[in-house]
């Protein structure tokens, strides 16, 4: 059988989501991933030239009226976001080697 039949939990069983990743040995969660992509994409999109429809997209600001409401969170507060999270700062993106190691893209060679 796999690991997956073999860990089947019910919800009756009251078990975290810790405990349920060990036992089935998840080294990272799914939003992990999801941000280590965006933050790969995002350097990929700096690196453009900025004439480039991509760029040009991410860097576009609507105008007009605002909502009354509380301001929306954007894709790119989220992408600095993460980008504090790994310690991160604006322009290394020109380096792709550099980017992708604080990233998690590749693994650190000697």
């Amino acid at each position: 059988m796999t690991e997956k039949y073999r860990t089947i939990i019910s919800q009756l069983d009251r078990k975290t989501n810790e405990y349920i990743r060990g036992k089935m040995d998840a080294q990272d969660m799914i939003l992990d991933d999801i941000t280590r992509k965006q933050l790969i994409w995002y350097g990929h999109v700096e690196r453009m030239d900025p004439a480039r429809l991509s760029k040009i997209i991410i860097h576009w600001k609507p105008e007009g009226w605002k909502k009354r409401d509380r301001p929306r969170r954007t894709w790119k507060d989220g992408i600095y976001t993460a980008m504090n999270g790994r310690d991160l700062r604006m322009g290394e993106w020109n380096s792709r080697r550099q980017w992708n190691m604080k990233v998690g893209r590749r693994r650190q060679t000697i």
